[in-house]
């Protein structure tokens, strides 16, 4: 059965999570999202802990992250994280991302993050492995 997009991820906010104010530091944002990707690589086959001959797409970079905060979050809880693959080019992939309350009904924050795959040896771009695009190329929807 093909997997649904978004991809949803639940993230839990603990105690140490949260800055002076009651509210959820905004570096955790990046945290829990950086945690959903690795979800979701996982749930399509990709683990971390294969070694670069079977998982070389691994071996890539977070090029550069865009967050907007919305709505701050108070208190410790659940949130929902909802990934949403957008871009898959040669050696890059955009995906953007929704951090919202655990029902939905407010959006905390969104972003948009650009990975880019890198060559183990020459530590300069490099093409997605055919496994890769074959898993993760069918969950893109562009942006309008």
């Amino acid at each position: 059965m093909p997997m649904q997009t978004p991809f949803r991820s639940i993230q839990r906010v603990y105690f140490d999570d949260l800055d002076a104010l009651n509210i959820l530091h905004n570096v955790r944002f990046l945290l829990f999202m950086e945690r959903a990707r690795g979800e979701l690589f996982n749930e399509l086959g990709f683990r971390w802990e294969d070694p670069l001959e079977v998982n070389p797409d691994k071996y890539h970079v977070v090029a550069a992250h865009q967050v907007s905060y919305l709505s701050p979050v108070r208190g410790e809880g659940e949130l929902n994280v909802e990934l949403q693959p957008t871009h898959l080019g040669t050696s890059s992939a955009i995906l953007s991302a929704r951090v919202r309350s655990l029902h939905g009904d407010t959006i905390h924050a969104e972003s948009v993050t650009r990975l880019v795959r890198l060559d183990p040896e020459t530590q300069r771009p490099c093409p997605w492995s055919p496994r890769f695009r074959a898993a993760f190329g069918p969950l893109v929807k562009p942006t309008s």
